[in-house]
């Protein structure tokens, strides 16, 4: 909803409460028709706390049913999510208020730098009242699945990205050598070898045609005999460090066994991800669009949410925080520029996808982006931006119809819109 119409919705109400969450215990100011709020009332995160809580809107409220009492909670991180969805269970009306706008108006409440829960509990049900909310997304349970496993398939991956660093860190020190010879450490063969044999010390002492065949099974016969002879030759002539072989050996291999943990379990999560977008007819339609795998089609439609509650491809927009804002005073005047408040995980994989689209080789956005680059001065990050904007109205349209991309189709539409 836009501006006026959250505030006509809100005044469609004759109860606000605004809810300021925390992990233990959350505070209640509830202002009633008389327009004055009432004092703060604690709700301790249990069945009792919240049971109390409704009985205290209830008894300051008797004639007034649930369903005409609007809720808006401040959320801090996860916790208040279940005081919301426990809530919305009982028939309250749920909307989120931003910490963002409670934390730009507090001021004008009472010229104060004053922060207390019971103030910002007042300051909540007062923005509630004037419809400066966001809607709370309730979801059933296919989009929730997919948002806790998109949600933890990033969270691991950023965690093997760590245990890269960190292996390649302690080569550096202890064989400097060794990633000379591999493009890329997430590789079987490197694992494979560094498996058997951490350090350089260790390869020396190795029984060569047993370098060997480990490196051709593992490289299924992609890694020469020539370049394991290289590889030994370097151990041989490496300069990494000696001090301290047997401690750096046991964080090698620790380390190794703690990464291959985290790819094992991104595995079974990709593969849980692909059942579950198999059962999500929005999801199984982006997997149509081209460069959009299972991972990709999962992470943006758990983002989203239901795709049929978006009437514009700018409110997907909005929410991934890719608006465009101005400023039109200052040093900056006239210039436009993301806005970047949203949801970053839909934003980061809009921004990927707009990668994938302009490859060089085979993306369908490719002579599109070389234009942009040509009149924004060679910019390829605000090129790739741009089409990532562009994108969204296809990946709502295939989203919210269910129907398969057609490339064709696509290519017709496009021509014709360049035409006209």
């Amino acid at each position: 909803m836009r501006a006026d119409e959250k505030y006509l919705y809100a005044r469609s109400f004759p109860v606000h409460v605004g809810v300021d969450t925390a992990k233990k215990f959350h505070v209640m100011v509830a202002r009633g028709p008389d327009g004055l709020r009432t004092k703060a009332q604690r709700v301790l995160v249990s069945r009792e706390g919240f049971d109390a809580a409704d009985a205290h809107l209830r008894t300051l409220f008797p004639e007034i049913p649930r369903e005409k009492m609007l809720v808006g909670l401040e959320f801090a991180g996860h916790h208040g999510f279940t005081f919301a969805h426990d809530l919305a269970h009982r028939g309250y009306p749920i909307v989120n208020v931003l910490p963002s706008v409670t934390k730009k108006t507090k001021e004008i409440e009472d010229n104060s730098p004053l922060k207390t829960d019971a103030k910002d509990a007042a300051l909540i049900a007062k923005l509630v009242g004037d419809g400066s909310f966001v809607r709370f997304p309730f979801l059933n349970d296919v989009y929730v699945e997919l948002r806790l496993l998109a949600t933890e398939r990033h969270r691991l991956a950023v965690e093997a990205v760590r245990f890269k660093n960190r292996l390649q860190g302690i080569l550096d020190l202890g064989w400097p050598e060794y990633l000379e010879h591999f493009s890329d450490l997430t590789h079987p063969t490197p694992i494979a070898l560094l498996e058997r044999w951490p350090l350089p010390e260790d390869l020396k002492e190795a029984f060569p045609p047993l370098v060997r065949r480990t490196a051709k099974v593992m490289s299924r016969n992609h890694y020469p005999p020539e370049r394991v002879d290289k590889l030994l030759a370097r151990a041989h002539q490496s300069v990494g460090l000696t001090q301290g072989a047997a401690v750096r050996r046991k964080e090698i291999i620790n380390l190794l066994k703690r990464w291959a943990l985290v790819r094992e379990q991104i595995y079974e999560i990709e593969v849980a991800l692909t059942a579950r977008v198999e059962r999500c007819p929005p999801a199984q339609a982006l997997t149509t669009i081209p460069e959009i795998g299972a991972v990709c089609a999962a992470t943006i439609v758990a983002e989203l949410g239901t795709p049929e509650d978006y009437e514009s491809p700018r409110q997907v927009l909005k929410l991934a925080g890719m608006n465009l804002v101005e400023k039109s005073s200052g040093m900056y005047r006239g210039k436009t520029r993301q806005s970047k408040r949203g949801r970053p995980e839909l934003r980061r994989q809009l921004f990927l996808l707009g990668g994938r689209w302009v490859h060089s080789t085979r993306g369908l956005y490719r002579g599109y982006y070389e234009a942009l680059c040509a009149r924004n001065g060679g910019s390829k990050t605000k090129a790739v931006c741009a089409v990532a904007r562009k994108l969204v109205p296809l990946i709502l349209a295939v989203a919210q119809s269910g129907q398969p991309f057609e490339k064709e189709r696509w290519l017709a539409n496009r021509h014709a819109q360049a035409t006209s």
